[in-house]
């Protein structure tokens, strides 16, 4: 029986070693960038930069790659008289963390635009089933102050969602950083692609993917339809009643998307009229018909919500006069 019991103690005093090992792992790896978060990273600080550059009244657009994509601030800018950025970046940042940017370019007298992918609708708090590897990487290398603004709850699912590996290499390049980041090879995707105003630019019809299946072979929640309590609903009403208390105007539009049949049938308008009491709710104005940024399959470059530079400067030519009007 002794024999019993002091295995027993064994065994948790080195179950309880290995777990302070590995959270001292992690926390040794906070703030160590890693080549995985790269892209992100320099996209959101040149947009950063931008933002802080571009006195305020401004308007920043805000949302995933959809909106990187697929609107024109510099046409904005040049029709609207409104100083204008373009704040959209990688998708899988999610809206909490993607509106986590809005609030720090944001300042009072400004207007937020929110562009958000339909997913976006039901992404809500830091949880296993939706959090990307990415945003746990560009979390853990890029923005550990983030990490520490977390409930408990939140720091314990990243802690979790943080693969050996991923601990592995943090620990690697806190004793032998790697290289800075250089996207030299990624074409369209080059953040040196980036004009004065944030957009991205050279992504024309020209550069299209030859492979065009993956557009069509992912579908978006528009046609499956949101939950009447979507998670991410909660994100999105807190950063609008910030920038209330914060005199920071917000308005809202649909993001562009490959067309399907099924986003004509009753389940998307029942979506869609779910977004709009919900922005309704917070006295947040929709600008536009979501028919409006539905696109067909030939004006997208690679992905469902990427549309080309020429569909990008046309969808954005039919939105200026209905944001003109919000805007006044």
């Amino acid at each position: 029986m002794k024999a019993s019991w002091k295995f027993i103690a064994g065994l948790g005093a080195g179950l309880a070693l290995t777990f302070a090992l590995t959270v001292g792992a992690f926390c040794l790896n906070l703030g160590i960038p890693t080549d995985t978060s790269g892209w992100a990273s320099e996209l959101n600080q040149k947009k950063r930069l931008l933002a802080e550059q571009t006195a305020s009244p401004k308007l920043l657009l805000v949302g995933g790659s959809g909106t990187l994509f697929g609107l024109s601030a510099r046409e904005i800018e040049q029709q609207t008289g409104w100083r204008t950025v373009n704040l959209g970046t990688h998708g899988v940042l999610g809206p909490t963390y993607i509106l986590h940017l809005a609030r720090a370019a944001a300042k009072p007298g400004d207007t937020v635009l929110l562009v958000l992918e339909y997913e976006f609708y039901n992404h809500g708090k830091i949880d296993q089933t939706w959090t990307h590897r990415l945003l746990v990487d560009y979390i853990i290398s890029r923005d550990p102050a983030f990490f520490h603004q977390l409930t408990l709850g939140e720091r314990w699912t990243l802690f979790m969602l943080t693969s050996n590996s991923r601990l592995l290499q943090g620990l690697k390049n806190r004793l032998r950083p790697e290289p800075p980041y250089n996207d030299e090879g990624l074409g369209v995707y080059s953040v040196r692609n980036l004009n004065e105003w944030g957009d991205l630019t050279h992504h024309t019809a020209a550069h299209r993917f030859t492979q065009r299946d993956a557009i069509r072979a992912t579908k978006s929640v528009l046609g499956r339809g949101l939950p009447e309590d979507a998670r991410g609903l909660a994100p999105i009403e807190a950063f609008c009643r910030w920038a209330q208390t914060n005199q920071i105007h917000v308005l809202a539009t649909f993001p562009n998307l490959c067309d399907e049949p099924e986003y004509h049938g009753p389940v998307a308008q029942h979506t869609v009229k779910l977004i709009e009491d919900f922005y309704a709710r917070l006295g947040v104005p929709v600008i536009g018909c979501y028919t409006d940024a539905l696109l067909p399959e030939e004006q997208l470059l690679d992905t469902m919500y990427h549309p080309t530079e020429e569909a990008a400067l046309d969808r954005t030519q039919h939105l200026i006069p209905k944001l003109k009007a919000a805007l006044k």
